[in-house]
């Protein structure tokens, strides 16, 4: 009987590591959303420009050689005439990002966007940039219609790699609402209101932000927030 409780005692140790782990970082993240003390805000709902141009400082801030990014009046929006629209233009490009101008670089922020993927033969993904350095190091929240499927990715010189992900329906021709919490303890993942992913990821500890899409995706975005 003796010789058990050793092995006994190592098993309630773990349980009890496991448990507090959980609850900091489970902690962290509420620290995150209600405590973050943030002081800044920052928005863009594309209302104030002309329809079928691209807005002023966005155009430098793309990673594709053509204009892909442009203003659509849009019935739909979500907040009224327009949105960002990337064109399902489908060209050698894996992935389009357009960045937000003068984003703050900061490691700890709530960012939210609205956005709809209305098209795709290659590919039906949107999603939302996070901690961006450069083209080749950043994160990004992706928002699969194809598979059902949000990711929490990071790309890297070599690879996409998404070690997060959640299997949740993501209706093509429909607006859904993505939002993330950023602090130094990781990412906190939302869809539609839903706490979908937690990342305890201390990459790439700050960044810029902005849209994405993979491939020939065509979306909508609207209401790109900051607070931070």
């Amino acid at each position: 009987m003796s010789s058990q409780k050793p092995k006994s005692n190592k098993k309630k140790r773990l349980v009890i590591f496991a448990v507090i782990t959980i609850i900091g970082i489970s902690f962290a993240y509420y620290n995150a959303q209600i405590n973050s003390g943030y002081h800044n805000v920052k928005m863009w709902n594309f209302d104030s420009y002309q329809n079928g141009t691209v807005p002023q400082g966005f155009a430098e801030l793309s990673t594709d050689q053509q204009t892909s990014w442009i203003i659509k009046s849009e019935p739909s929006a979500i907040s009224k005439p327009n949105v960002l629209e990337k064109l399902p233009i489908n060209d050698t490009n894996e992935y389009h990002l357009q960045l937000i101008p003068d984003s703050p670089s900061v490691d700890a922020e709530n960012v939210t966007m609205e956005f709809k993927i209305v098209s795709g033969e290659n590919a039906k993904s949107a999603g939302m940039v996070l901690r961006f350095i450069d083209s080749k190091h950043y994160f990004v929240l992706m928002a699969d219609s194809a598979q059902n499927r949000l990711s929490l990715c990071k790309n890297t010189p070599d690879f996409l790699i998404c070690n997060y992900d959640k299997q949740v329906t993501i209706a093509p021709g429909e607006w859904h609402t993505m939002k993330a919490l950023v602090s130094s303890q990781g990412i906190a993942a939302f869809l539609d209101g839903q706490l979908l992913i937690r990342a305890n990821d201390h990459n790439y500890q700050s960044g810029e932000v902005g849209m994405w899409t993979k491939k020939d995706t065509g979306a909508f975005f609207d209401d790109f927030r900051i607070e931070y």
